[in-house]
């Protein structure tokens, strides 16, 4: 039996952690740190969960990932959708372009949010269970218990990300004030973003 807090390996019917003292019982454990606050009580392999500014941090590295190679997809294939004048409404008239800008903007846009959905919940649902940015910081993205989520609630965890985003970003900020440091979205999802024992 693994040791939740320290990792070290104890017999089957230990009551405490021969290396760290903590109790192997998860209730046990549970009613030990609401007393002593000594023990986590994190799910087993986890070290902690990520912070707020980690999180940041990964979110500005992931909108560099994606948002720079889409604009430079989005020069080749769609240079007229990059026209200042598409938001005053006119019509385009770069090459391709047979609806007014509106219209293509729309188009454009559906294929950022493809993207960026299949991005998220795709690497989130990873065996990596991190994107590019969440793996530059060390955390990962799991389940309450600590394990791999799948596709469909990454997709679910991802929708909600736009009502963490709703009201002054105030689902976001949840995870400074949060024990477990969950956004709404994590709350909704039922998911964690941890960071792994080493």
């Amino acid at each position: 039996m693994y040791c939740s807090q320290c990792g070290a390996d104890n017999p089957a019917d230990a009551r405490f952690c021969v290396a760290c003292g903590a109790p192997t019982d998860p209730q046990e454990r549970e009613l030990v740190a609401r007393e002593t606050g000594a023990f986590a009580g994190h799910p087993p392999g986890i070290a902690g969960y990520g912070g707020f500014w980690r999180r940041l941090l990964a979110v500005v590295i992931d909108a560099l990932v994606l948002l720079i190679p889409l604009a430079l997809i989005q020069s080749v294939i769609a240079p007229g959708s990059m026209d200042a004048g598409m938001y005053g409404g006119s019509m385009g008239k770069g090459p391709g372009m047979h609806y007014g800008v509106g219209a293509y903007w729309t188009w454009w846009n559906g294929v950022e949010l493809i993207a960026a959905w299949l991005y998220w919940a795709g690497l989130h649902s990873s065996v990596h269970q991190a994107t590019v940015g969440k793996m530059a910081v060390g955390l990962r993205v799991a389940d309450l218990q600590g394990r791999r989520i799948s596709f469909l609630r990454a997709t679910g965890r991802y929708l909600a990300t736009f009502l963490s985003a709703l009201v002054f970003m105030i689902g976001y900020l949840m995870v400074a004030f949060h024990p477990r440091k969950q956004a709404l979205h994590d709350l909704i999802a039922g998911t964690l973003v941890i960071r792994p024992r080493a």
